[in-house]
């Protein structure tokens, strides 16, 4: 339990040191970052509905031709 809480201690104090160091540039670097995880989870997100619409149509297409 210590160790955890010294882990967390130690992590609190860089992140504060690399805020202090980046002064105004932080937000910029922290909205790139975040926008550029956004656009990724986005962009998967199309390609897995693009390929459960693509399998839906080809379930449709057999179904038809077995009918």
């Amino acid at each position: 339990m210590l160790v955890r809480i010294l882990i967390m201690l130690v992590l609190a104090v860089i992140a504060i040191l690399i805020a202090v160091i980046m002064g105004d540039y932080g937000p910029w670097y922290l909205s790139w970052l975040l926008g550029t995880g956004f656009m990724v989870l986005v962009a998967a997100m199309g390609g897995v509905l693009y390929e459960d619409q693509e399998s839906e149509l080809l379930q449709k297409e057999a179904a038809s031709k077995d009918d």
